[in-house]
């Protein structure tokens, strides 16, 4: 299973990074490989949804998730339910720094169930966990 801890100072509020990033319904806008979003299942603190991913010359892949956050703590917890993975959790904390500035803790753990895919995966991954953050970043400057 491959890990990833990463942290972030970004100048923007904290809460407003949060809303950004729990916002899924707009990802298809700005994360370059996210396809498209379906909302299956929306509660007050839960979000059940399928992201649609297609990366260059690789099929469209469907990745269902159940998604439990806290706008009063600022985490956002995300669980695998479906797809091409054996496993994929996400924990996002947003940390306010103070009323311009937060520090973002991201963490992943992800395991392919077809070990040449994990391989593969793991060796891009630092690029495409770049692509996404820059991603964010764009999208909290462009707001």
């Amino acid at each position: 299973m491959k890990n990833s801890l990463r942290e972030e100072i970004i100048n923007h509020p904290a809460k407003k990074l949060f809303d950004i990033v729990i916002d899924i319904e707009s990802y298809p806008e700005y994360i370059p490989w996210c396809t498209r979003m379906i909302v299956n299942e929306k509660k007050n603190n839960e979000i059940l949804a399928d992201m649609y991913v297609q990366y260059k010359f690789i099929v469209s892949q469907k990745f269902g998730s159940h998604v439990k956050f806290n706008r009063d703590k600022l985490k956002i917890e995300t669980k695998y339910i479906e797809g091409p993975l054996k496993d994929l959790t996400t924990n996002w904390k947003f940390e306010e720094i103070n009323s311009s500035k937060s520090k973002i803790i991201f963490n992943v753990n992800f395991e392919f169930k077809n070990f040449i895919h994990q391989k593969v995966a793991e060796t891009f991954y630092p690029l495409i966990e770049n692509k996404m953050i820059q991603s964010f970043k764009k999208r909290a400057n462009s707001i």
